[in-house]
């Protein structure tokens, strides 16, 4: 039964879906925005259909910069998982049915309980942002105005026109699970472009003492970062481990028998 757990919390939908965000914005930055919208695709019909809002930016993107590759990559993609999750479902079900529509239909059309999230307010998701990310989340905020003077090209282009309305749309949406890893790229975004704030536009080489002290401020950025999170895994190690320390004395004990349980 415990074995079973640990595997169900392996593949969660959110997770297989934040997943395919990583591989797909990665796919984007490296100029390859079919491969972006087919992965895509997989995230969504495999992996949790909700996360659609996610992905909705980069693909539009994506076809703006090469529509009929993208465009034919993420419809063919998409027709072809979709009929085999229709033969899956069928082949269980013994009947013809789309466990993808299903899903949406119940959640988001009516008769499910979809009313029991996203009951919260916006301060909910900042306080659950800064709860996992720290000051990495605030980092990640400070993203959207500071990305328009970046000076780098690398942070231009796709970056600046598909990962700031998607942070931005995710930010006050229900899930933040899907963007995970993007937060942690919009941060290191923002450490990587302190100087750039201080530097004078018209000097690329300016080595001004305020442009000094803004390097600087990268290694200790990081280091409070790197503070506050092994601080919460170690909590959380020392706060929830209690279910791992018993599993590791029952090796001492006898085989349980049969209406053991209640002595073990």
């Amino acid at each position: 039964m415990n074995r079973e757990i640990y595997l169900h919390t392996g593949f969660l939908p959110s997770s297989f879906s934040m997943y395919a965000m990583s591989l797909s914005f990665g796919l984007f930055l490296l100029e390859k925005p079919a491969w972006a919208v087919a992965v895509a695709a997989v995230g969504v019909i495999l992996g949790w259909p909700f996360s659609i809002l996610a992905f909705l930016p980069l693909t539009f993107y994506s076809l703006d910069k090469q529509f009929k590759q993208a465009f034919l990559s993420g419809a063919v993609t998409s027709i072809a998982l979709l009929a085999l999750s229709i033969l899956v479902d069928h082949c269980y079900y013994q009947r013809w049915t789309s466990s993808v529509f299903n899903l949406l239909v119940y959640n988001v059309l009516g008769g499910g309980e979809s009313h029991l999230y996203g009951t919260e307010g916006p301060l909910f998701y900042i306080r659950n942002g800064f709860n996992n990310f720290n000051f990495c989340f605030i980092l990640a905020l400070l993203f959207l105005g500071i990305l328009p003077n970046c000076k780098k090209k690398k942070f231009q282009g796709g970056f600046r026109n598909c990962f700031g309305p998607k942070l931005w749309a995710n930010l006050n949406g229900i899930f933040l699970y899907p963007i995970y890893p993007l937060v942690c790229v919009a941060a290191s975004a923002v450490i990587e472009s302190f100087t750039d704030l201080f530097r004078d536009k018209y000097n690329p080489y300016d080595n001004s003492i305020i442009v000094m002290m803004a390097k600087f401020l990268r290694p200790v950025a990081l280091s409070l970062i790197l503070c506050a999170s092994h601080s919460r895994t170690f909590s959380l190690i020392n706060g929830y481990a209690a279910p791992m320390e018993v599993y590791k004395i029952l090796e001492h004990h006898d085989d349980a028998g049969t209406g053991d349980r209640d002595s073990v």
